[in-house]
């Protein structure tokens, strides 16, 4: 009876020290990259938390896409296993739309190692000029925030893949992390924002804040949307993330966040 009682209690304990793991990977996956998040001595990075004060981009004008009404859009995904970059916004990658581990994006660019809590990040231009473009204007209003991951390659996305099935098993991976050639961040247009609010990680409270309150609210006016809205998991596929955005244009961005829906029912392919 008291070995039985022994065991009871050892598999309790597991169950909490896996439970709290798994809480930990999630708060703490802003730190994931395929590079060191402290910067090389002698770099003078900007520390998380300090403001600054990037181009205003006057001269910003972004591409919209090829739409003849931005309520039907004309472009039509392929099923096809995606190797090359087209160049359309609208291009979508998730759990039935995928790319192969060559697939890299065009017209990349660095991310300022003083506006990210990783460094050597990567994004395509037109999204960077449009994020820019939103800090500094929040910025403007006594808000700050930094990108934590944008651009990710195959293989990255596929190390924390099996990370986290290691550390939290199949049914919680599925639900947070994207297959590799299934992660929408291999497009180079989605971000990933954390903030001194989330203490530098990711959080669902996230919009509980000035300042995630002010992205959900104005990112669409810049061209983004929340990729992965509440309510909206049966369609796709994730659990709520108001951290992580995706350029798609300002017309496109701002119709799919009035309508309240998700990029996949936009494309039709819900």
């Amino acid at each position: 009876m008291k070995q039985m009682r022994k065991h009871s209690k050892t598999i309790a304990a597991l169950a909490v020290m896996l439970s709290m793991a798994a809480i930990l990977f999630l708060f703490t996956a802003c730190q994931d990259s395929d590079t060191p998040s402290a910067p090389d001595d002698g770099d003078q990075t900007q520390q998380p938390g300090e403001t600054t004060d990037p181009d205003s981009n006057p001269g910003f004008e972004p591409q919209e896409p090829d739409v003849d009404d931005v309520a039907h859009p004309t472009y039509v995904p392929s099923r096809e296993v995606r190797t090359t970059d087209d160049g359309n916004l609208l291009v979508i990658i998730n759990k039935e739309f995928t790319v192969s581990k060559d697939y890299y994006p065009t017209d990349m660019v660095d991310i300022d190692g003083s506006l990210s809590t990783n460094q050597n990040l990567k994004v395509k231009k037109e999204a960077y000029d449009a994020y820019l473009s939103m800090l500094h204007d929040a910025q403007a209003e006594g808000l700050n925030f930094s990108i934590c991951s944008a651009y990710r390659s195959y293989e990255l996305q596929e190390s924390l893949y099996n990370n986290s099935l290691t550390a939290n098993g199949k049914e919680y991976t599925e639900k947070m992390f994207a297959y590799p050639g299934k992660s929408e961040h291999h497009t180079g247009y989605a971000i990933d924002i954390t903030s001194p609010s989330m203490n530098w990680g990711l959080s669902q409270d996230f919009t509980d804040y000035p300042d995630g309150a002010w992205i959900t609210a104005h990112c669409s006016e810049y061209g983004f949307i929340i990729r992965y809205p509440k309510g909206k998991e049966d369609i796709t596929g994730y659990v709520y993330e108001p951290w992580h955005i995706r350029y798609v244009g300002i017309d496109v961005a701002k119709y799919i966040t009035e309508q309240g829906i998700t990029f996949e029912e936009y494309l039709g392919v819900a």
